[in-house]
């Protein structure tokens, strides 16, 4: 499973209360402008550059990612370009040239949430907030809703693990990351933001390079999604089941890098749904 697919499915679970307002669903939440091109420094493992252009209120998000690192006396160039809408993330490896293509984790948790009633969804939405807060605790982490400006927007602070971040009030877009996990130090700090039209050309793929579609990994996101939903309209059922159980079936057929990822997950969703990971 990608790394950033299993990230935004995590913090599709860590959505801010503000965030569970939006009118359509808790994952509709809008930015402040509708288009924009946002400048970041990046410094500590890594050195460079990073741009981020967004368009229709954050619907979709083009990030080009340029940084330097040392390792043993070589230096390595990290290039990519991430492109994410509502339905797919496509990410691709300037360096290697290669690039992967997945459905949008989100996609599915709205889809999982718009087949509950109206009365599920509420639960679902108190359940969330209540389990996000209690989630970033259980982890020494807390959140805090407008607490710093930056760049003259309104930023929610979250802590958790080892790791400060600003994002722009009811969204997952960052102004500001410090992360400091066992000596490992990044520091990712808006420059600019730029409001204004995107051009179209930020949002085409790169040329020559394929986006492949790996469908384990998809079936894997989906069943998490359909659990995590079922999970927060009934916590009882999951503490009864001793957590959310690994896909029967799945784990044999996915790479040994893939059910580490998926177990860490799980641990996590273990964890918010009042269950300790086993020994």
């Amino acid at each position: 499973m990608s790394k950033k697919v299993l990230f935004l499915l995590m913090m599709s679970l860590l959505c801010p209360a503000s965030v569970f307002a939006g009118e359509e669903s808790p994952w509709e939440a809008r930015l402040p402008f509708e288009s924009a091109t946002i400048r970041y420094t990046i410094s500590g493992m890594e050195d460079g550059t990073e741009v981020l252009y967004v368009r229709d209120y954050g619907r979709e998000v083009a990030t080009y990612h340029t940084t330097r690192k040392t390792l043993l006396g070589m230096s390595m160039v990290n290039e990519t370009v991430d492109i994410d809408n509502p339905d797919w993330l496509y990410q691709f490896d300037m360096t290697e040239r290669t690039g992967t293509k997945s459905v949008n984790p989100e996609k599915y948790m709205i889809e999982e949430y718009n087949k509950l009633s109206i009365a599920e969804q509420k639960l679902v939405v108190e359940n969330g907030e209540k389990m996000g807060v209690a989630m970033a605790e259980g982890f020494g982490g807390a959140v805090e809703p407008n607490a710093k400006k930056i760049l003259g927007y309104s930023c929610d602070r979250a802590e958790m693990m080892g790791t400060v971040a600003y994002s722009i009030h009811g969204s997952g877009i960052p102004l500001f990351v410090e992360s400091n996990m066992m000596g490992l130090v990044m520091k990712i700090e808006a420059t600019s933001i730029d409001v204004g039209k995107v051009a179209d050309k930020y949002f085409q793929f790169p040329e020559g390079i394929e986006a492949r579609f790996d469908p384990q990994s998809d079936a894997i996101a989906r069943e998490m999604a359909r659990q995590t939903i079922a999970g927060l309209k009934d916590p009882e059922s999951i503490k009864k089941q001793g957590g959310i159980p690994l896909l029967q079936g799945q784990e044999h057929q996915i790479t040994p890098e893939e059910q580490e990822q998926m177990q860490q997950a799980m641990e996590l969703l273990k964890g918010m749904f009042g269950t300790q990971p086993q020994q």
